[in-house]
């Protein structure tokens, strides 16, 4: 059973990930500082991102280090407990140079384990 929870805390990531892909394709940095829609849809995506990985078990976890955990679910906790004061660059950075590598992460884990 736990696996199983595993696996589907884990599918949520990349789902999330995927949509963060869809939302921005083609958008330049510009474009993304000028759109509050989009800029809410990946808070929101990182937020659930952050919340799936805190509910991953720690067991699975340890057997992952390479895995950025603790950072994933630092973004989630300062987007929602810091959203008056968000870092763009740090929300840019994330979505084009972490998100990817996390996503081929946690497609591996998901194979691993099931």
């Amino acid at each position: 059973m736990v696996k199983d929870k595993n696996i589907f805390r884990l599918q949520h990531v990349i789902d999330c990930i995927e949509k963060i892909e869809i939302i921005t394709k083609d958008l330049s940095y510009g474009g993304y500082l000028e759109d509050w829609i989009k800029q809410d849809a990946i808070f929101r995506n990182i937020e659930i991102i952050g919340e799936a990985i805190a509910n991953v078990e720690e067991e699975l976890k340890k057997k992952y280090p390479d895995v950025p955990w603790v950072q994933a679910k630092g973004m989630r906790n300062f987007l929602i407990h810091e959203y008056f004061k968000v870092d763009h660059d740090a929300v840019w950075e994330t979505y084009q140079n972490h998100l990817p590598k996390l996503k081929l992460q946690i497609i591996s884990i998901i194979n691993d384990i099931k």
